[in-house]
């Protein structure tokens, strides 16, 4: 009875104690170490979901760094970084993209269903080249797809397709059929003329992982009736 009456909560339980059936006092007890243990249940709950969030904070804080030292790098101010970069190859390889300070690669591809057709629905798609990482290849976060690399189609006539680039929405790509083998290729439109797109450069001067301050954007493409290489600079 001492022990029950010592940790009561006031002078009704302390009464309870004294004076109330045993058996009841017995079921009273039993409720009370039930939610001792539900409350000590719920705190080492909470206190997992708050060193998960102090690691994904932590993660977060590694990928900033990383992302500033690699654009302060000595790559960085490379004169000959971007024509030192490898070339992708591939049959259904439309054109791929590039950034300093690394030789990463985003690649778009034909989008083909398993009859070998073009997904009307998707007609391209995007992906990693890991080249620090065996040349391995890698689909998109949700976060690049929808911000960065990823892109918008839309269907337009005479099975032409208009694809706007997350990132620079401003300027369309068109993918069409060239005239003399019938395969789909990409398009810019510049002055009039369809410039075959073969490859984009981003130049990035500093800012952070998830804002990089971008101060160019190269396209390299080619002429159809002479395949000279154009370059056409986006100053930004």
């Amino acid at each position: 009875m001492f022990k029950d009456i010592k940790p009561n909560d006031g002078i009704a339980e302390l009464l309870f104690f004294i004076f109330g059936n045993p058996s009841e006092i017995a079921k009273y007890r039993k409720l009370q170490t039930a939610k001792t243990i539900t409350a000590q249940h719920v705190m080492k709950k909470n206190n997992l979901k708050l060193l998960t969030a102090i690691v994904m904070i932590l993660g977060i804080a590694l990928l900033f760094s990383q992302d500033i030292l690699a654009q302060n790098g000595p790559n960085v101010n490379q004169p000959d970084f971007e024509n030192n970069l490898p070339t992708p190859r591939g049959n259904n390889l439309l054109f791929f993209l590039q950034r300093n300070p690394d030789a990463n690669t985003v690649i778009y591809e034909l989008n083909l269903n398993a009859e070998g057709q073009v997904n009307k629905a998707n007609p391209v798609k995007s992906s990693w080249i890991r080249y620090a990482e065996d040349g391995s290849t890698k689909e998109l976060s949700l976060v690049e797809q929808k911000f960065a690399y990823g892109i918008k189609c839309k269907a337009l006539e005479n099975e032409v397709y208009e694809i706007r680039l997350m990132a620079y929405k401003s300027m369309p790509l068109y993918l069409k059929k060239t005239e003399s083998d019938h395969r789909y290729r990409i398009y810019i439109r510049d002055e009039g003329k369809d410039l075959l797109l073969k490859r984009v450069f981003v130049r990035i001067n500093g800012g952070t992982f998830l804002y990089p301050k971008v101060e160019y954007i190269d396209l390299i493409t080619t002429s159809s009736p002479s395949g000279m290489e154009l370059l056409k600079r986006i100053n930004l």
